[in-house]
C-alpha cells in the first residue's frame, strides 16, 4: 500500500491500494466510526422524481461494517454517506463501497492515525503465496496459503485401475504428471513461489520430481502426511517443516502459538488466557507474551466489545507482545473462535482467581 498524503495532524491520509494483501490490511486496520472517501457506482436520480441511472460519484462514508472475502480481490465497506454530490441527494443514505487493488482512497480518523497504524499500512504488500498439495493413490487436493488465509481450490479422485490391472503403471504415470502440471499451473496463477507436497509413501516424491522438471524456479518442500485430499492439506498446515518454511505468514505463526497454548492447557493453565474478558484482565496486568485474535473482533460493532478489544491491543503493544491477527474464515480461525475469539500465552503464570478479581 502506498501512502500518498498525510495531513499535518495525521487525521486524514490518502492511500493507493496496490494488492489484495492491502485489502486485508485495511480490513484489520479500519474500524467503525472511521471515514473513507472513494469513487463508487450508485443508482441516482438527476432530478426529483426522475428516472434513476447508474453514475460514478465520489462519496465519504462513515464506516459501519467491513467484509473481506479472501482470493476475490475485494473488500466491502458498508456505512452511511456523510458527504456526496448534493444534486443526487445521497447524504444520509446507506451504501457499500467495494475496494479493489488500483483504487486511491482517503481515510479519516477523528483522533488521528497512530504511528503503529501508519507503519502497518506502509509495510503492507504481497508477501508471497504457497501452493499446498496432498496426494495419495486415492485422491489429491490443492490449496493456496496466503498471509490472510487458506483456501482449498481443487479436489479430485485418482481413478487409478486396480493394482493387478496391467494398465496400472501407465495410469499412475499419467496421474503423477497430471498432478504435477496442475500444481505448476495453479502456482503460476497464484504467483506462488513455494509448493508444499505432502502424502504417505513415495508418491509425493515422484510428484515433486515431476514438478521440479516442469518448473525449476519453484521452491519445493516435501513432507509426510497420513493421507491425501483435504485432510492431508489440514495435516500439512501443522507439519513442523512447513511451519518453519512459511514463518512469514501470520496464519502459520498462529498455528504455532495455538499448539503451545493447547499444551499449556494441561501443563500450566495459569499461563494462558482466552476469551475477551479473561485476556483483557491479563493484558491490563502487562502479562501478554503472544496474542492471537480474530480479525472480526477488530471491527466489532458493539461499543463495549470494541473498547475491550482496543484495551487488549493497546496493552499488548505496550509490552511488545507478539500480536497475530487471523481470519475468522480459516482453520486456525475456527479453533480460536471456539476458544472465545481471542487467546493469549502469558509471560508468567497468573492464578485465574486473581484475574477474576480484576474483572469484578
Amino acid at each position: 500500500m502506498k501512502i500518498l498524503e498525510v495531513s499535518s495532524k495525521h487525521r486524514v491520509i490518502k492511500v493507493l491500494i496496490e494488492s489484495e494483501e492491502d485489502l486485508w490490511t485495511l480490513k484489520t486496520t479500519l474500524k467503525p466510526e472511521d471515514f473513507i472517501e472513494a469513487k463508487t457506482a450508485r443508482d441516482v436520480a438527476g432530478v426529483p422524481g426522475g428516472e434513476k441511472e447508474r453514475r460514478v460519484i465520489i462519496v465519504k462514508l462513515k464506516v459501519e461494517r467491513l467484509e473481506f472475502q479472501p482470493f476475490t480481490g475485494k473488500l466491502r465497506v458498508s456505512g452511511v454517506i456523510v458527504e456526496g454530490p448534493e444534486e443526487y441527494g445521497v447524504k444520509g443514505r446507506h451504501h457499500a463501497l467495494t475496494l479493489t487493488p488500483g483504487m486511491t482512497i482517503v481515510l479519516e480518523r477523528e483522533e488521528g492515525w497512530g504511528v503503529k497504524a501508519l507503519e502497518v499500512m506502509e509495510k503492507s504488500g504481497p508477501k508471497g503465496r504457497v501452493i499446498i498439495a496432498a496426494v495419495d493413490y486415492e485422491e489429491f487436493a490443492l490449496g493456496v496459503l496466503s498471509p490472510y488465509g487458506f483456501k482449498v481450490i481443487l479436489e479430485s479422485p485418482s481413478r487409478l485401475p486396480a493394482k493387478e490391472d496391467p494398465r496400472r503403471d501407465e495410469a499412475l504415470e499419467n496421474y503423477v504428471l497430471k498432478v504435477a502440471e496442475i500444481i505448476v499451473g495453479e502456482a503460476s496463477k497464484a504467483n506462488a513461489t513455494v509448493a508444499v507436497i505432502v502424502g504417505p509413501g513415495f508418491l509425493k516424491d515422484y510428484v515433486a520430481e515431476k514438478v521440479k522438471a516442469l518448473e525449476s524456479r519453484l521452491k519445493i518442500i516435501v513432507d509426510s502426511a497420513s493421507t491425501g485430499g483435504p485432510p492431508g492439506l489440514e495435516e500439512a498446515l501443522r507439519r513442523h517443516s512447513v511451519i518453519e518454511a512459511l514463518r512469514e505468514f501470520s496464519i502459520m505463526e498462529a498455528e504455532a502459538v495455538l499448539s503451545e497454548f493447547m499444551s499449556l492447557v494441561v501443563k500450566d493453565p495459569d499461563k494462558i488466557a482466552y476469551g475477551v474478558s479473561d485476556v483483557e484482565a491479563a493484558a491490563a496486568l502487562g502479562a501478554l507474551r503472544d496474542l492471537v485474535i480474530l480479525d472480526s473482533l477488530l471491527s466489532a460493532y458493539d461499543e463495549e466489545l470494541r473498547l475491550s478489544v482496543n484495551s487488549i491491543m493497546e496493552n499488548a503493544e505496550r509490552v511488545k507482545a507478539k500480536i497475530i491477527i487471523v481470519p475468522e474464515e480459516s482453520p486456525v480461525g475456527d479453533r480460536v473462535k471456539s476458544l472465545g475469539d481471542v487467546i493469549a500465552i502469558l509471560r508468567y503464570s497468573i492464578p485465574r482467581e486473581a484475574r477474576q478479581l480484576l474483572k469484578s
